[in-house]
């Protein structure tokens, strides 16, 4: 018995095994993250159902705006559907302050098997999993397959 809470021990203290409450950081809403796509935002084209997009990330509270260039690929879309301008915004939740960095959201984005389920629609960084983009605009957020993002300024 002593064995096995000695081990207990030594795994808890190396940090291989840690308490739930310490195994993710706190999530709270980081920001608000607004994208066009469309209507002079140039296309990739329907074939491989990707959109061109411009954005710009609020953070919560004081901070100044990020802008961001992307893609977005959306399932079942047709060359019809391609066409025009549309807005897409999104909940930004990340780690606990302090403030959002610069550059925080150059990541791609992919749909969340787990938190998908519902109407709403979750995609998770896959380079860094505590960012994820929760979409806020109904009609066609469903379909949203994959958002890549790339840090083009920040004003001073």
């Amino acid at each position: 018995m002593r064995t096995w809470q000695a081990a207990l021990s030594v795994l808890f203290a190396s940090g291989l095994l840690a308490p739930a409450a310490h195994a993710q950081q706190p999530r709270t809403s980081i920001g608000v993250l607004t994208c066009t796509s469309g209507a002079g935002v140039e296309s990739k084209g329907a074939a491989d159902n990707s959109r061109l997009m411009t954005c710009g990330f609020k953070p919560t509270g004081s901070g100044a705006e990020q802008r961001y260039s992307g893609t977005l690929k959306v399932a079942g879309q047709t060359a019809q559907e391609a066409q025009g301008k549309r807005v897409w915004v999104w909940s930004v939740t990340g780690p606990a302050p302090p403030g959002a960095p610069s550059g925080v959201l150059a990541q791609k984005y992919v749909a969340d098997p787990r938190g998908s389920a519902g109407p709403v629609m979750v995609l998770v960084g896959e380079s860094n999993d505590a960012i994820s983009l929760q979409a806020e605009t109904a009609g066609g957020a469903a379909r949203i397959m994959e958002v890549a993002l790339k840090l083009l300024t920040t004003p001073a």
